[in-house]
């Protein structure tokens, strides 16, 4: 802790931090959408177009789902949070470049601009999910079996990717230049695996096992129960999600800290 925190105390000192998170979300609104208020609804309307656009998809084909789970919501529910994986993931590589004049200010990280990003994509897509799942209750009457169930299994998964974009930018500051072009489409090919639309009760029991070694499986499979309630089988393991996320956050802040003399040169 430097002087000047030890000087102002912890409480301080945290609530200073919290003040430089603050004002980095709101200069990544400006930056992204413009200082019009029209602008910062763009935040929440991207994921709610692509999730409807989505729903309504698989909705019109006419195939129902194991279990007469509700096909809209149930893809709703899965491509939301998955929008958050693929923003956060996607904007990592470019945290340093696109913010390399703030870091001449001493109060302000690189982990404090990593943050500030991961709280804009997951305010955003938790704003989405409200008003959709809003939407579908007034529509349906169909209302979360357990919001805070659902809300956990969102905050789980923003942790996760939260670990991983620290990875991805201490590598991209290394001079792995190519980890951008990986990661994109990455994102993509990633979408079986992660849990965001294929249940692990769909799959053969031999390979239940397999599946939930992918972490985000197990925050999909949480916001899923959160949402429909013990209609179907879930599968997700809370003690191997904590573990997932302290291990990948411990190694993202760690190759940060590696990174850093790079960032600074």
């Amino acid at each position: 802790m430097s002087g000047a925190a030890q000087g102002i105390g912890l409480f301080g000192a945290m609530r200073i931090q919290a003040q430089v998170i603050g004002a980095l979300v709101i200069r990544e609104m400006h930056t992204r959408y413009g200082r019009e208020n029209i602008g910062y609804v763009w935040l929440f309307i991207e994921p709610m177009i692509l999730a409807a656009a989505i729903g309504l998809l698989h909705s019109l084909s006419g195939h129902g789902l194991p279990g007469g789970l509700p096909t809209f919501a149930f893809y709703v529910v899965g491509y939301t949070p998955f929008y958050l994986l693929r923003a956060v993931l996607n904007r990592a590589a470019g945290s340093v470049v696109q913010n390399a004049p703030l870091f001449y200010h001493s109060r302000v990280t690189v982990t404090d601009v990593v943050v500030a990003r991961s709280l804009l994509e997951g305010a955003a897509v938790m704003v989405a999910m409200a008003v959709f799942i809003t939407g579908i209750g007034i529509v349906t009457g169909e209302w979360p079996h357990d919001w805070v169930l659902m809300a956990l299994g969102v905050v789980s998964l923003l942790a996760l990717c939260h670990g991983a974009a620290l990875i991805i930018l201490s590598l991209t500051v290394l001079g792995e230049q190519n980890v951008e072009r990986i990661v994109h489409p990455y994102t993509y090919l990633s979408i079986p695996m992660s849990g965001a639309f294929v249940m692990v009760w769909w799959l053969p029991y031999e390979l239940h096992w397999w599946a939930t070694i992918y972490p985000t499986v197990h925050s999909f499979e949480m916001t899923r129960a959160g949402y429909f309630g013990p209609v179907v089988p879930y599968h997700y393991d809370v003690p191997y999600l904590l573990a997932s996320i302290v291990i990948l956050n411990v190694l993202g802040l760690l190759a940060l800290r590696v990174a850093r003399p790079h960032l600074e040169a």
